[in-house]
């Protein structure tokens, strides 16, 4: 009788994890891609499948997801990558977004550096996939807002922090804050430019969901575009009240003058 109780609680227990692997499902992750300092994938959550049947879900299989959801002909013409093997074995990606760049090419796995494609992705892992704006020296900083997602009302202010990844006197990664960068939305300049410590205040003027990201006004310093998405609420009274003191100071312009 004992041994029958505990073969049936083995096969309960067998029955259990099973169900829970099978509710989980596949994981899922925020993918961002930049071309050559454009974005054309903006935070999109991807479910990662073993794309390239190594057995094993990694950053490879994220990419190639990606691709396929969202590049016009899917992964097969939008994305290649090499493995190795050997002392140095790993996966190298070739081609990004349609294009092999020179082999410029980089990604980041939770806005921290990774070191193959090979490496496994978990549930609410954030990816970002860049070619570099500067294909020949490899100068792009990548940069990154300390929020991915936001909601705010029409003509209300959002501060940020905007960081980016440098390199001490040993090579070694450091984040330091992004001086000087012009922020954008919907790609247009807003004016509004990050302080020493990479903190700016931006009025989101946009009436519909929009994406904050950034561009280095220093010459020879270039930065991956950050992104930002934000959620907006329509708010008819913040948009009387913005061009309503907009006109006031018009005014008052004209007789200072």
């Amino acid at each position: 009788m004992k041994k029958t109780f505990s073969v049936l609680l083995a096969l309960l227990m067998a029955v259990s994890v099973c169900t829970v692997a099978f509710a989980a499902g596949p994981p899922k992750v925020t993918v961002t891609i930049s071309d050559k300092g454009n974005l054309v994938v903006v935070n999109e959550i991807i479910s990662v499948t073993d794309a390239d049947k190594d057995g094993s879900l990694t950053i490879n299989d994220a990419l190639i997801c990606a691709h396929d959801s969202f590049y016009d002909g899917g992964a097969a013409k939008g994305y290649e990558y090499t493995v190795t093997t050997g002392q140095y074995a790993g996966i190298s990606m070739v081609k990004l977004w349609g294009d092999k760049n020179k082999g410029s090419l980089g990604y980041y796995v939770n806005d921290t550096m990774s070191w193959s494609l090979a490496d496994p992705v978990k549930d609410g892992d954030f990816i970002y996939a860049f070619s570099y704006k500067d294909a020949d020296n490899f100068s792009d900083s990548y940069a990154f807002f300390d929020m991915k997602e936001a909601k705010a009302e029409t003509y209300s202010e959002i501060e940020l922090k905007l960081s980016k990844i440098g390199f001490d006197e040993n090579w070694d990664s450091v984040v330091v804050p992004a001086e000087g960068a012009m922020i954008l939305i919907n790609g247009k300049e807003t004016g509004v430019v990050t302080d020493k410590d990479g903190k700016a205040k931006v009025t989101v003027t946009a009436f519909d969901d929009c994406v904050i990201s950034a561009k280095s006004t220093a010459e020879g310093k270039i930065i991956t575009p950050p992104a930002c998405s934000v959620s907006v609420k329509l708010n008819i009274k913040n948009i009387i009240t913005y061009y309503f003191n907009y006109i006031i100071n018009f005014i008052k312009g004209l007789f200072a003058n």
